[in-house]
């Protein structure tokens, strides 16, 4: 064995490879759950945990991202922070190699990096990182001044994440709204059933009947493929009044060399993590095969991976799987909507209310994550678990 990956650790020795939701929660839940019987190394071509949801209320001077450390991060919770990046894996050698070409060896991998964005909607400036927040941001102004009157929010097709694009539109007329600024019109276009059908009929419903209260079109079961020209182009050859077109991307895996990929590029894992067909190997997050991507949902497939992973060092748990709770909060401009939907259940439980359906009350609702973050951002008392509340009717 070259001696750049020759082992030295006496403890089992856990890498998590991806800084974000996933793996920070990972690292948090195996913490908790089998102490300091591994040794962890949290792999990171970032050093800051970025938490990403609240960068709709940036362009309407409603709130900044927030960053946290990666190194207070590992060195709160013993672990070791490795800049870079992973590429590839040799499962046979139980290595991973970082784009630098250093390999890294491990007892068990945990692969979070997430998904890779790509372009989905020609001619539509997509919302995604600093660039989008700045696009937004100037077109608000060229609506402010006249120059836009006619404004869409296009849900492409293919696996993405909607609900900020809704967020958009509503603060967008919340702003216009308060501004008086009038004959500036709004439309949301999505190929979804209903707006966030995902979470069932009655958040459905109470969605489009907040749309139509702010004055906001919605054109459903419409698929956008160019926007040009003053029109936005839907696949039934029909169009949509737009002078600009904002969007979110499309995702696709990570498609790593070594380990195995669908079409898109997902990692296909069972309901514990595991990679399916290779020993040791798990993944969680934007990258594994489930098909909705939300950073709640990276949570729990984390927390499943890390009862295994416990589990196989040798703590006394027994591992779950992962039971998806989709939780996300709607920001709207006025009072939030809190969504909660069981995706597993036989009878599914679809829940909409004005008040926290669980606590913390963030945005990504993570068993360990949300806790910790409360504590390191607003001073919350020691850190517990993320706790679910009785929704409307009392379930």
């Amino acid at each position: 064995m070259p001696a750049e990956i020759r082992r030295t650790w006496k403890r089992p020795h856990l890498l998590i490879a991806g800084g974000g939701v996933a793996g920070v929660e990972a690292l948090l839940a195996l913490r908790s759950l089998a102490g300091q019987r591994p040794s962890i190394e949290l792999l990171s071509p970032n050093p800051d945990f970025v938490y990403r949801p609240l960068r709709v209320t940036e362009p309407f001077d409603l709130g900044d991202v927030r960053c946290f450390s990666l190194e207070d991060i590992t060195a709160d919770h013993r672990a070791s922070l490795r800049p870079g990046a992973l590429t590839s894996v040799d499962p046979a050698g139980r290595r991973a190699r970082l784009r630098s070409g250093e390999w890294l060896a491990y007892d068990a991998l945990l692969v979070a990096t997430g998904a890779r964005a790509r372009e989905a909607l020609p001619g539509a400036r997509a919302f995604n990182g600093r660039a989008g927040t700045n696009d937004m941001a100037m077109v608000l102004h060229a609506v402010k001044v006249g120059r836009i009157r006619h404004l869409a929010f296009a849900v492409p097709e293919g696996v993405s994440w909607p609900l900020p694009l809704y967020e958009l539109a509503l603060l967008t007329a919340w702003r216009l709204d308060s501004e008086t600024a009038k004959g500036v019109t709004l439309t949301v276009v999505t190929p979804e059933q209903e707006p966030l059908d995902v979470f069932g009929a009655e958040p459905s419903a109470r969605v489009r009947a907040l749309l139509e209260s702010r004055g906001i079109g919605l054109l459903t079961r419409a698929c956008p493929v160019k926007a040009d020209g003053g029109s936005l182009s839907l696949a039934d050859g029909s169009f949509v009044r737009a002078d600009h077109t904002i969007t979110v991307p499309s995702l696709e895996g990570p498609a790593l060399f070594g380990l195995p990929s669908d079409s898109e590029g997902f990692i296909p894992v069972d309901a514990h993590g595991c990679v399916k067909g290779v020993d040791d190997v798990y993944a969680a997050g934007d990258g594994a095969d489930f098909p909705v991507k939300q950073g709640g949902l990276a949570t729990q497939q984390a927390d499943a991976a890390a009862e295994a992973i416990a589990a196989r060092f040798g703590a006394p748990v027994k591992p779950g799987a992962f039971e998806p709770i989709l939780r996300a909060i709607l920001l709207t401009g006025s009072a939030p909507l809190y969504l909660r939907a069981h995706l597993d259940d036989s009878a599914p439980r679809r829940e909409v209310a004005e008040q926290p359906l669980w606590s913390p009350p963030d945005k990504i609702a993570g068993r360990y994550l949300s806790p910790y973050l409360a504590q390191l951002d607003r001073g919350a008392p020691e850190p517990g678990v993320l706790d679910d509340r009785d929704g409307p009717g009392g379930e």
